[in-house]
């Protein structure tokens, strides 16, 4: 990689830093299209078929997990992870409880007599999407499945995709346990979106879909908002990080290629006010790079979406991070602080030297299904409030509904609905 100054980057090369994978989900609809046209015509012949043709795998096949796969879990999984699950799930409980403490909405009394307030309900039917291919991922599940039990949703399901072997990791399996979520189907891609949409012999319809995904998947996340409600398009990995002097380029290298490592379509930028912390963080990318198992994709995630760039300013950082709005955003300047209090486009921020954007990934509590592709600008983090809907509620006196009955009349009036005049006159 070079370093290059912000100002200097050319209309080409900042409409692909900024789009960055966002801009590849219309290339792959007609597919995708035709892949959820299929699971809606032939259910599980569907599934088993493009199971077959993406793992190449022409052994005996179950959508649905056993109780033999789910037992045999135990005992393939460490205790040392088992311990690291646990931990994950007493902090995004206890971010997700404090979320739903909000929800303590107050009885407003408009007028004497007349009273109007709202109820949470969770969705009844969620169901959680969590990546598999490239790498295994209980930390997605957690995420998705806590806030949906947390927000009282009667029927949690997850579709994710197996491995070469037809199962599924046995840590996914475990997260899944240690939730009490027994509704586990192993099928992966634009096909799983499309069997919750639509439901299947074996997997269930449900009322909104939560996880993120490859490009496929948002794609058909996106076609299945004709029906049902979705989390939001949330897609491939990004990472962008401001940075002045007082950075470390160690620690950004490695925060660059942990996110890098996701895909090669993945999102790496930084900018900072420092040449040499540019160019120290190139030495440590090229230095730390060849360690990495991930090398090929973080490197390729590198050179299609990458950006190492100087800028003048703080100021000038902030302005393109806002255009930018990415799904992770690092701050490692003498006073991130001040500089968060500017950012009004991100799904998750890091503050300092000490808060890796793995830290979120996985034990801060924060939630990592994250807005990306700029979706930022107008999606928030997954949270509590995803997974409900509130139901509002009024009610009125004999009084109170005489304070505002020349009001109804007035105004219905107005707009030539004399029925609803009526039904107020009605009762005096």
């Amino acid at each position: 990689m070079k370093t290059i100054n912000l100002k200097n980057l050319s209309d080409k090369d900042y409409q692909r830093i900024i789009n960055r994978s966002a801009g590849s989900y219309q290339a792959v609809i007609p597919v995708v299209k035709q892949i959820m046209s299929e699971v809606k015509q032939n259910g599980d012949k569907a599934l088993v078929k493009y199971y077959r043709k993406f793992s190449g795998n022409k052994g005996d096949y179950s959508i649905e997990i056993t109780k033999d796969e789910l037992d045999k879990a135990y005992n393939q999984v460490d205790i040392q992870v088992i311990f690291g699950l646990r931990q994950m799930i007493k902090n995004i409980t206890q971010v997700c409880k404090n979320q739903l403490r909000t929800k303590r909405d107050k009885v407003v009394e408009t007028e004497k007599g007349i009273k109007v307030w709202r109820e949470w309900r969770g969705i009844e039917k969620v169901g959680l999407y969590i990546p598999g291919g490239k790498a295994v991922y209980p930390s997605s599940l957690l995420m998705t499945a806590i806030p949906a039990k947390i927000a009282g949703c009667k029927e949690i399901i997850i579709c994710t995709p197996p491995q070469s072997n037809g199962q599924i990791n046995p840590v996914v399996l475990l997260a899944a346990e240690m939730l009490g979520i027994k509704k586990v189907y192993k099928v992966g891609g634009a096909e799983a979106i499309a069997a919750m949409l639509y439901g299947t012999e074996t997997v269930p319809s449900v009322y909104k879909i939560f996880g993120a995904g490859n490009t496929y998947v948002t794609a058909a996340k996106i076609l299945a908002l004709e029906k049902i409600a979705i989390d939001m398009p949330a897609g491939p990995s990004e990472v962008f990080i401001i940075a002045d002097e007082t950075a470390n380029p160690q620690f950004i290298a490695a925060d660059l290629l942990a996110d890098g490592e996701h895909g090669g379509d993945s999102a790496c930028v930084l900018l900072t006010t420092s040449k040499e912390i540019a160019e120290q963080t190139i030495e440590e990318i090229e230095k730390q790079l060849p360690k990495l198992t991930t090398q090929d994709r973080a490197r390729e995630s590198l050179t299609k979406y990458g950006l190492i760039a100087r800028v003048d300013t703080l100021d000038e950082a902030i302005e393109f991070t806002n255009e930018y709005a990415p799904e992770h955003l690092e701050v490692m300047t003498k006073n991130p602080e001040s500089i968060v209090k500017k950012i009004t486009n991100a799904g998750s921020v890091f503050l300092g030297d000490w808060t890796s954007k793995a830290s979120g990934d996985y034990a801060t509590g924060a939630n990592h299904v994250l807005p990306t592709g700029g979706m930022a600008k107008m999606y928030p983090p997954l949270d509590v409030d995803a997974y409900g809907k509130w139901m509002q509620v009024q009610k009125c006196t004999k009084d109170g509904l005489l304070k505002i009955k020349e009001t109804i009349e007035n105004i219905a009036g107005v707009e030539g609905l004399p029925a609803h005049r009526n039904s107020v006159s009605i009762r005096f």
